[in-house]
């Protein structure tokens, strides 16, 4: 292997080849880099420091010309485990030069600055003082807060500020800001007072769905994602929490209520849904594989967005450069132990795979929680004594943790008034739906005959068709199911399922017919069937299937029938003939009247009278419990010339009662209700005597009619049963009928939430569904320790997430991490200002808000434009905001703006997420946003990351540049654009600039535009041109 030399070490050898090495530059970096959070300001293991060099002489580290006998080279050269430093597992060990370098400089006496000042105390950190209200500047003291002390600022440097922006530009960039979204013509023309203006932003609901967005990157939303119906993270409706994201943004909700009901909404008000939809922020981070993973994602962002803590730093050993230990970060793990997520019900919705309220909640009320060894979970260190506490620097104001009451509502969802209403509704629902059916079969049942019924009805609709499935088909198929693919000129079934996935054929086959159809089996489970169905009616409920079995040790062809959703396999109806996987085969079937001829590779192998015609039949593709590929398909007419062979022996009728089922169905339905009524008297009675029994007469009732109505639902699953499960449903019922037989049993409460898998192993029916009492009152605990007005930190964090994207660059470098790393900010008396602003005020975010809009700070021109020199030469990055920062849109801004300028924007607010469609006309903010969902355009505009987007990037790239020239939403918005406005070119030019830009043409823009209307009369590539140009993306 090739060694790579460190390019510093080669320049610090090259500087010692000129002189000894230089402490400041060459020495104290590497101890800084290996020794420092050991043995500095942050702990002084062994009370040794070594962040001066004053230090290590006085603790006798270094002898000055004798490094052989300095501990210094000894502890940093030797490879005793117990002995070397840094020690194993804590760092690197230094290199032979960077051992070199240290040993000269000690050899040439050690020589250091006389002023060397240590690390600074930890304690002493700007980020860790507390937060108290700054003076204004004198002379600012009657300005706008963010003008006194930026221009104080702009003052002291001698810098000029920009004049104030063109006020349609400001108007543009204000709309953008506040609802992002840009003025129409109207607006952008408005003689409305400025100030007047921003209310009427600040209070319109497109704010929430605006700064709803910006808040989803901070605390990291993500729609469920998983392997087909399996979530595996985040969960399923997590949309409830981005509803409530905007809507306590529009209501002004303050931030530390936010924080409080996403930490902690179930504890803080357990009665209120809009509270406990709050901790959706800790169900997004659910990971169905591996608790320790998502409790340390749920430690690692709760940290860094409330409190800009790096607290993951500290998972295997404690912070290299923050106040934090290992300890500390297993204490506050601790916190989130007890917690788990569940579903509850919204009213007026039973089914939680339509829709429900994702939440946290307490299950285990005594968890504890281990330190692991180097943060690896397979060594805990159960001696280490680990409770939920705040890091030890910020315990003073930490607030005593109190277990919390919970309401029946919490601890017994399915009691909810609403919830038990909805079940009886959808009980009674059941019940005369089940009613009409067997009504409607009893109307329809015709008089039973001993022989076939012969029909010569002949279907009016009936059509030939064919398909070579070279590609799909919508015409000709109806596709259900995930398992279907068209691939290799074939249509193929990748999923051996026995659930309901088929192709249906839209047309309807002739009354007599001759189908063929070449099939190949490739794989499967246990029954690998593939086959074809005819005859199907419109519900798919009745018809007749010719199929072929690869089971192992019983491979056939049979003809089954498919009465009222029950299946029949005649014995008459089958021959056994050996079916070989990866081999076509042809099935040709010929029906006239009630007789059915099937062949297999032009082998004749079953005659057969079917026991009743069906009108209107299609034809279905069948691949059960098999992977196969249909490689083409022919249904005609059969010739009248056509003889077919009538069986051998008089075929096995099939007699089927149509009735029966929609009889068992009824009494299901009927048992269902009975059984709900009676859960729900019982429930009532457990919420009032929690020691209630058995022996009780209501609570009897409810466990025999339960037990009832499983009787009844299980005979109605053996009657539909598939194949391959009756002997599973049989012995079900068995059971159920045996349970019913002995006395007592367990109530079985109405479940009224649904609990997410603590095991990708577990069923949810394992779950009781009732829960503890009391919730720990941990995180509530934590979250009024955040959200107190003596945190130093979360405040600070606020306001520079909300400056940040008012401005483009952050008042704090980094917005996740104000650890001692992160220099005082050069604006900190304004940050101060600002978040002791946001406490006062009852953590108002709109104040903020209205005070930097308002701002002439805010105001002014982005334009480099006539600018002083000096200014621009002393500050080209704009740290002091002479100016105001250009910025290109978010990716939700692009598209949204496009189509609010087309007319074409949906304006609705709400609702669940929907896909990411080029068709939809929803604002962005609505799609589904996850590892497996996200839209092509937005992403290619830098859209916000899905495990952690505490700022957006901004690239520059080709396909940014593709996308409004090929999308479909730029392309349709020019289209649009190209049929409004006025006539004459001159008018519809200057419209189009205040429409698109916010500003007229200048005078050479539009000659240009003219003379390029006058060679292309289409005005949509003008349109298009401008949708196109960087004024557009870009804020001003």
């Amino acid at each position: 292997m090739k060694f790579l030399f460190p390019f510093h070490i080669f320049l610090i050898l090259a500087n010692g080849l000129l002189g000894a090495p230089d402490y400041v530059k060459d020495v104290k970096p590497l101890l800084a880099s290996r020794c420092f959070d050991c043995h500095g300001a942050l702990k002084q293991e062994s009370k040794l420091r070594v962040d001066t060099a004053q230090a290590m002489l006085d603790a006798e580290m270094i002898l000055p010309g004798k490094p052989e006998d300095s501990e210094l080279i000894y502890r940093i050269t030797t490879h005793e485990p117990e002995e070397r430093m840094p020690p194993e597992h804590e760092g690197a060990m230094f290199i032979k030069d960077e051992v070199e370098i240290i040993r000269q400089w000690i050899a040439n006496g050690a020589i250091a600055p006389k002023d060397e000042k240590p690390e600074l105390d930890p304690k002493d950190h700007w980020a860790y003082q507390p937060i108290t209200r700054p003076k204004l500047p004198p002379g600012f003291e009657k300005r706008n807060p963010v003008d006194g002390f930026v221009e104080a600022k702009l003052k002291e440097k001698g810098l000029t500020p920009q004049p104030p922006a063109d006020p349609k530009i400001l108007l543009r960039r204000l709309y953008l800001d506040v609802i992002g979204l840009p003025p129409t013509l109207e607006q952008v023309n408005t003689e409305k007072d400025y100030s007047k203006v921003v209310e009427e932003l600040l209070a319109s609901p497109h704010y929430g769905e605006r700064w709803g967005r910006h808040w989803m990157d901070v605390w990291r939303y993500s729609d469920w994602y998983g392997l087909g119906g399996m979530l595996r993270h985040s969960q399923k409706h997590i949309w409830r929490w981005r509803e409530w994201i905007v809507d306590s943004l529009n209501a002004d909700k303050g931030y530390d209520r936010m924080v409080s009901e996403m930490l902690a909404g179930d504890e803080l008000d357990p009665d209120n849904e809009d509270s406990i939809a709050g901790t959706g922020f800790l169900a997004r981070n659910y990971y169905v594989f591996n608790r320790d993973t998502w409790l340390d994602s749920t430690i690692e962002h709760s940290a860094k967005a409330f409190l800009g803590i790096t607290m993951n730093c500290a998972k295997c050993h404690d912070h290299k450069y923050d106040p934090i230990s290992q300890i500390d970060y297993y204490n506050y793990r601790a916190f989130f132990e007890p917690h788990h997520i569940r579903l509850d019900a919204i009213p007026g919705e039973t089914n939680f795979d339509k829709d429900g309220l994702p939440r946290s909640y307490d299950r285990d009320l005594n968890a504890t929680t281990s330190l692991f060894l180097r943060g690896d979970p397979a060594i805990p260190d159960d001696k280490t004594d680990i409770q939920p506490l705040v890091p030890r620097m910020f315990r003073d104001f930490a607030p005593k943790i109190q277990r919390v009451s919970l309401p029946p509502s919490s601890w017994a969802p399915g009691t909810r008034s609403s919830f038990q209403q909805d079940q009886i509704k959808r009980a009674q629902k059941e019940l005369a739906l089940a009613s009409e059916e067997l009504k409607k079969i009893q109307s329809e049942k015709k008089e039973k005959h001993p022989g076939v019924k012969i029909e010569k009805l002949v279907n009016q609709k009936a059509e030939s068709f064919s398909d070579g499935f070279e590609a799909e088909r919508s015409d000709l198929w109806k596709i259900v199911g995930s398992g279907w693919r068209y691939q290799g000129g074939n249509l193929v079934q990748l999923e051996p399922v026995m659930s309901d996935q088929f192709v249906r054929s839209l047309k309807v086959h002739p009354r007599d017919f001759e189908l063929t159809m070449e099939f190949r089996t490739t794989g499967g489970n246990k029954w690998k069937s593939v086959g074809v169905c005819f005859d199907i009616d419109a519900d798919g409920k009745n018809g007749h299937i010719v199929y072929a079995s690869a089971v192992d040790g019983a491979q056939k062809v049979q003809v089954a029938h498919r009465v009222n959703n029950r299946m029949a396999y005649p014995q008459k109806a089958q021959k056994r003939r050996a079916i070989q996987l990866d081999t076509n085969y042809v099935f040709k079937l010929q029906v006239r009247d009630n007789l059915l001829n099937v062949f297999l590779d032009n082998d004749h192998l079953i005659s057969h009278q079917l026991p009743q015609r069906y009108n209107e039949g299609h034809i279905e593709l069948l691949a059960f419990d098999a992977i196969a590929e249909f490689n083409e398909i022919s249904v005609k007419k059969l010739p009248a010339s056509t003889k077919l062979k009538p069986p051998t022996s008089s075929s096995e009728l099939v007699d089927i009662d149509p009735v029966e089922l929609p009889k068992a169905k009824l009494n299901a339905a009927k048992a269902k209700l009975v059984s709900i009524k009676a859960r729900i008297a019982a429930d009532e009675l457990l919420i009032q005597n929690s020691e209630s029994n058995s022996s009780d007469e209501v609570m009897a009732h409810s466990i025999l009619s339960h037990k009832q109505y499983l009787v009844a639902k299980a005979e109605v699953e053996l009657l539909t049963a598939k194949a391959g499960k009756k002997s599973a449903a049989e012995k079900k019922l068995k059971d159920l009928k045996k349970s019913l037989q002995q006395k007592g049993g367990e109530h079985a409460p109405l479940r009224g939430s649904r609990m997410a898998l603590v095991s990708n192993v577990d069923k949810e029916p394992q779950y009781s569904a009732l829960y503890e009492k009391e919730s720990t009152g941990r995180r509530l605990a934590l979250a009024k320790w955040i959200t107190s007005s003596k945190n130093p930190l979360t405040a600070r964090v606020a306001i520079n997430h909300i400056w940040m994207r008012h401005f483009g660059s952050p008042l704090v470098k980094s917005s996740s991490d104000f650890g001692r790393r992160i220099p005082e900010p050069e604006h900190i008396e304004l940050l101060d200002w600002l978040a002791s602003e946001l406490i006062s005020s009852g953590w108002s975010m709109k104040k903020i808000h209205r005070i930097i809009l308002t701002s002439e700070t805010w105001k002014r021109s982005a334009s480099n434009l006539n600018a002083d020199p000096k200014t621009i030469t002393f500050d080209k990055e704009n740290k002091f905001y002479w100016r105001m920062n250009s910025r290109r849109m978010e990716s939700q801004v692009v598209r949204d703006s496009l189509l609010h300028i087309g007319g074409e924007l949906d304006l609705k607010i709400g609702g669940p997420s929907i896909n990411p469609s080029p068709d939809s006309k929803r604002r962005a903010i609505y799609f589904l946003h996850s590892r497996d969902q996200q839209s092509k355009f937005l992403a290619t505009f830098d859209d916000a990351e899905i495990l952690a987007c505490y700022e957006r990037t901004e690239s520059i790239v080709p396909q940014q540049a593709l996308a409004l020239s090929n999308g479909k939403v730029p392309l349709q918005m020019s289209e649009k654009l190209g049929t409004m406005g006025p006539k004459e070119n001159t008018p519809y030019i200057r419209e189009l600039f205040e429409k698109i830009l916010c500003r007229l043409p200048t005078d050479e823009e539009l000659q240009e535009c003219l003379l390029f209307l006058d060679k292309m009369p289409k005005r949509s590539r003008l349109a298009h041109a401008l949708l196109s140009h960087n004024d557009f993306l870009t804020i001003r």
